[in-house]
């Protein structure tokens, strides 16, 4: 479905856009070559309440370090920094958009937004938020890549949109996703108390979990002894004093 720029521009500016299946936004995104909007009233797949949730915690502090781990699209940036002006934002992706964000911010000047290339600073400690928005379960060597945030102490760590199964048997497994079809995805499903100590084991705390905003997922096509357990969640974590 191609559109003029004109009635992108109000589609994703207008709250009818929440309505639509994550899919159908993707094939709008993608048919319509869309990479940067700068006035998104909340960011598509993201948590609704995120830009609150940190205005909330840092609003005495001076600025305040938020990673955006997987950000893909630059649309978190805009909506946080409406209600958050002392945040810095960090951007992680993919390389080739860690390069088009890159020219992004030189291109338009843009001030309190760097793209973070090398994941060994997560270990110099300087970030107090990092979140995740529906992209922990995608990555490989996850288990890597969370020892080095915890070792680093950040105060928050957020997960939204997460794959988590109750089934006691095992501790993760990994399915084939379809709902980008052709585009074929593999994802960790992973056990919840798994998930949850492994955390906490570093002197986290579980302090709010809940489903997903975008929870309505078939799980129907799993295992029978699993799907029935499943669940698509968010889990805030927040360090101990």
């Amino acid at each position: 479905m191609k559109l003029s720029n004109k009635n992108i521009i109000k589609l994703f500016e207008s709250n009818i856009i929440n309505l639509f299946p994550k899919k159908i936004i993707r094939l709008l995104i993608k048919k319509n070559k869309i990479f940067f909007e700068n006035e998104f009233k909340v960011p598509t797949n993201q948590f609704t309440y995120l830009a609150l949730i940190t205005k909330l915690i840092f609003k005495k502090e001076i600025g305040f370090n938020f990673l955006d781990f997987g950000a893909q699209y630059i649309d978190n940036f805009f909506f946080l920094r409406k209600k958050n002006h002392n945040i810095n934002y960090y951007y992680h992706d993919q390389v080739q958009n860690n390069i088009q964000v890159e020219n992004f911010i030189k291109l338009h000047k843009l001030n309190n937004i760097k793209v973070l290339n090398n994941l060994d600073k997560l270990r110099e400690g300087i970030f107090d938020f990092i979140y995740f928005g529906s992209v922990i379960q995608y990555i490989n060597n996850f288990d890597n890549l969370l020892d080095k945030i915890l070792h680093a102490k950040p105060k928050y760590l957020y997960f939204s949109g997460v794959n988590f199964f109750f089934n006691k048997n095992s501790e993760k497994f990994i399915c084939k996703q379809f709902n980008v079809f052709p585009q074929v995805n593999y994802c960790f499903f992973f056990n919840f108390d798994y998930f949850k100590n492994l955390i906490c084991s570093k002197n986290y705390e579980l302090i709010y979990f809940s489903e997903n905003q975008n929870s309505q997922i078939n799980y129907s096509y799993i295992n029978d002894s699993i799907n029935d357990t499943c669940m698509y969640l968010d889990l805030f974590f927040k360090i101990k004093d």
